[in-house]
C-alpha cells in the first residue's frame, strides 16, 4: 500500500494525488495539519514537508520526501502511463515546464493560502487586499499562457499526451480556485485547457476536498465550470 502524507492546501501534495491517480495506483492519503506539523509526519521529513511518499512494501526504508525522487520512483514502480512522455527531447521538455510552472506558481499560491487560508484559520488578522489583486492579476495572466501554449500543442503542455507540466501547473491552480482567486472570465484559453484536467478521473477527488471553515466557491467542483 502506497499512503501519501499531504495538506489539501498545498499544491506539490495535490500533483503526487494526481500523479498516482493517473497510473490508477492504489494509494491512501493522510492529511498532516495545514500549517503545522504533527509527529508522524516530523518523523519522515524533519522540515514537516508535504508530500511525503510511504511505500509500506519496503517498510521504514519506503519514505520519499524529495519532490524529484518521489516522482521518478513513480515512474519506475508504475511506469504506464509515464509521466514524462516521449523521446528524450520531449521527456527534457517535460521536466522543464515543470520546473518553470513551480516556480511561476509557486508564489502566488503561497501568497494566497497565507491571505485567505492561513490568516482565517489562525485569527490572524484581515487579509492585504492589494496582495490578492496582484495575484489574482498574476494568476490569471500565467493560466491563460498555460491555456494557449496547451492549445498550440495540441491539447496539453507537452504535445498530444499528457505529462508532469499538466498536472503540476493544474494542481497549483486548482489550490488558487478552491480559494476563489481566478477570474476565469479573464483567462479562456487557461479555462479550457483547466476544464480537460478537471474532467479526468485522477482530478475528480481533489474536486471533493474540504477546508473546515473555508468553503470552495460553487464552480469549483463543476467539471464544466
Amino acid at each position: 500500500m502506497l499512503t501519501v502524507h499531504a495538506r489539501t492546501l498545498d499544491p506539490l501534495s495535490r500533483a503526487v494525488r494526481i500523479a498516482l491517480g493517473e497510473k490508477r495506483a492504489v494509494f491512501h492519503v493522510r492529511e498532516a495539519p495545514p500549517f503545522s506539523a504533527d509527529a508522524a509526519l516530523l518523523a519522515l521529513d524533519p522540515d514537516g514537508r508535504t508530500p511525503v511518499l510511504v511505500d509500506n512494501a519496503w517498510g521504514q526504508d519506503g519514505a520519499i520526501s524529495e519532490l524529484w525522487a518521489l516522482f521518478e520512483y513513480l515512474d519506475e514502480l508504475i511506469p504506464t502511463p509515464p509521466l514524462f512522455p516521449g523521446g528524450p527531447l520531449e521527456r527534457a521538455s517535460a521536466r522543464a515546464i515543470t520546473v518553470q510552472a513551480i516556480r511561476a506558481f509557486k508564489p502566488l499560491v503561497e501568497t494566497v493560502v497565507t491571505e485567505k487560508a492561513m490568516k482565517r484559520i489562525e485569527r490572524a488578522g484581515p487579509p492585504d487586499t492589494a496582495a490578492l489583486r496582484q495575484a489574482q492579476d498574476t494568476a490569471c495572466s500565467l493560466i491563460e499562457q498555460a491555456g494557449s501554449a496547451a492549445d498550440a500543442a495540441d491539447g496539453w503542455l507537452c504535445g498530444r499526451k499528457l505529462s508532469l507540466a499538466d498536472v503540476m501547473a493544474a494542481a497549483h491552480v486548482s489550490v488558487l480556485d478552491h480559494l476563489d482567486a481566478v477570474d476565469w472570465d479573464r483567462c479562456p484559453a487557461g479555462r479550457g485547457w483547466f476544464a480537460r484536467m478537471k474532467q479526468r478521473p485522477s482530478f475528480r477527488p481533489l474536486l471533493a476536498d474540504v477546508v473546515p471553515g473555508i468553503p470552495a466557491p460553487a464552480h469549483y467542483a463543476d467539471l464544466d465550470f
